[in-house]
């Protein structure tokens, strides 16, 4: 069949072009609400939408995290592991995470997202627990690629899951909230390990304690999260119904749609092809040049510190402060994005600097003080990942679209996290001195990007003004529908910046 002829632009700005396509189910026709409502109904989406997505997210960090706390003990001298295999098994987790991420992502749009995250977390768990079992390098690898695949969605998910339920301009915040659990699963993670590392039971060694705990703690969350994740405002049933319909209006300015099962090629072509729209290439690579040092500064965080001198417990104590500016360094960078207007990328950009100077400072190898304080502020990269992976949800309309780039994004984080570890070489001295240099290079790389992502989106607002104002029209950032129009199609879309 052919595809119908584009609207002209009058009908784009106007919005007949959206009355004369077919609704989406979940379009109801608009009607005002009280701020108090809307007060009322945010009230009870945060109560149970932050502590699910904050649990499970402080898991996820916690569970593929738990190797490298396992590597402080005599995980990889029982595994027979060779620094190449301890390298490798910090990328095949990411092997998972790319392979799935495309197909994952039709999954997201083809079946209930609550149910498939849920269920996802539990399988999730099921693998953490296998992973006390391997003695060699083959069955953990089997195992840390499962993990990768499973938690491939979380994000995603979540950002999906959020522009459901959140108007733009209280998602970076709320983004910021699960997104800082990675370093509350830092922190969360380092004390179960210390305690673990004092277990002993004949035939089983401490670190095997760490991926049997908790697997277990995953698994209980996962029939929480399954009994209590909403799906839609439209159908929760913890709402009223005038609650419902208050829930559904007040996304209305996100002019995106809520759900749309169709898997739409030319919103594929339109997220793929720079010349249509660079913005999800932008990402792209600002989260390569992000995601590189991620990979390899997450499998050796621990031995980083540990190559200071330190003891198996000394390490883990002494990189508690570390977890911790990992909670300050992306909830400071969502509550700046949400109070200070048009700050999003000028917040990527300056988180950037910290990083830059903490890996300087582990590359020069100066004193030992220094070099702590290094290594504990050269996290502050993460603030940026906050604000990318809600990128989707905010500057992307096109449910068939936004898949498509949540998924180019968590591509490049894959690939990052892949070729990261390989880049630290323990055998240096100084240590690890080549994945440093790689992380000054990539962090200054990510500046200059995201003030060009910038650039784009003040240009493209401009020329909207501009023709909405030759056709006598004003633009509403609270009217909208719920059509599957895309930002591009729809030139009455505006560009958060």
């Amino acid at each position: 069949m052919a595809a119908p002829p584009p609207a002209d632009e009058h009908e784009l700005l106007t919005g007949t072009a959206a009355a004369a396509a077919p609704k989406a189910a979940d379009d109801p026709p608009p009607a005002p609400i009280s701020p108090a409502d809307n007060a009322r109904v945010l009230r009870k989406i945060d109560m149970v939408l932050i502590p699910l997505t904050m649990g499970a997210y402080t898991l996820q960090y916690i569970d593929r995290s738990a190797m490298s706390y396992a590597a402080v003990f005599s995980f990889r001298r029982d595994l027979h592991l060779t620094p190449k295999e301890y390298q490798l098994l910090g990328s095949v987790y990411f092997f998972g995470y790319l392979v799935f991420e495309f197909p994952g992502s039709w999954l997201l749009q083809r079946l209930p997202i609550s149910k498939l995250m849920g269920a996802l977390v539990a399988v999730w768990g099921v693998l953490l627990m296998c992973m006390a079992a391997p003695r060699s390098f083959g069955g953990m690898a089997a195992l840390r690629t499962l993990l990768g695949a499973s938690e491939s969605l979380v994000t995603p998910g979540f950002v999906l899951l959020f522009a459901r339920f959140y108007a733009r301009d209280e998602q970076p915040l709320r983004v910021g909230f699960w997104y800082c659990c990675n370093g509350l699963g830092s922190f969360t993670g380092a004390l179960i390990s210390y305690a673990m590392g004092h277990v002993h039971v004949r035939g089983l060694p401490n670190w095997a304690w760490i991926f049997l705990l908790n697997g277990m703690i995953t698994v209980s969350f996962a029939a929480v999260f399954l009994l209590l994740c909403p799906e839609s405002p439209a159908t929760w049933a913890w709402l009223t119904p005038h609650e419902r319909h208050v829930a559904v209006e007040r996304v209305r300015g996100n002019k995106a749609s809520l759900h749309d099962r169709t898997w739409k090629w030319g919103q594929v072509a339109e997220a793929l092809l720079p010349w249509r729209d660079p913005q999800g290439w932008a990402y792209f690579v600002i989260t390569l040049c992000i995601t590189i040092p991620n990979g390899g500064v997450a499998v050796f965080l621990h031995l980083i510190l540990q190559s200071y001198g330190y003891s198996a417990f000394k390490t883990i104590l002494y990189g508690l402060p570390q977890a911790v500016m990992q909670v300050i360094f992306p909830l400071s960078g969502a509550y700046i994005a949400r109070v200070v207007p048009h700050s999003r990328c000028y917040v990527m950009m300056g988180y950037m600097l910290p990083s830059i100077v903490g890996t300087v400072i582990q590359y020069r190898r100066a004193a030992p003080g220094a070099l702590l304080f290094g290594y504990y502020i050269m996290g502050s990269y993460v603030a940026a990942y906050g604000i990318i992976f809600g990128a989707p949800g905010a500057n992307v309309a096109g449910y068939t679209k936004k898949l498509v780039v949540g998924a180019m994004i968590f591509v490049a984080y894959a690939v990052g996290n892949i070729i990261g570890p390989h880049l630290f070489r323990a055998t240096e001295d100084p240590p690890y001195r080549s994945g440093m240099l790689t992380c000054i290079i990539c962090f200054s790389l990510a500046v200059p990007m995201s003030f060009a992502l910038r650039c784009y989106y003040v240009r493209e607002n401009r020329r909207r003004d501009a023709r909405q104002a030759a056709l006598g029209e004003r633009y509403d950032p609270a009217e909208g529908d719920f059509s599957d129009r895309t930002d591009v199609e729809n030139l009455g879309f505006r560009y958060a910046l």
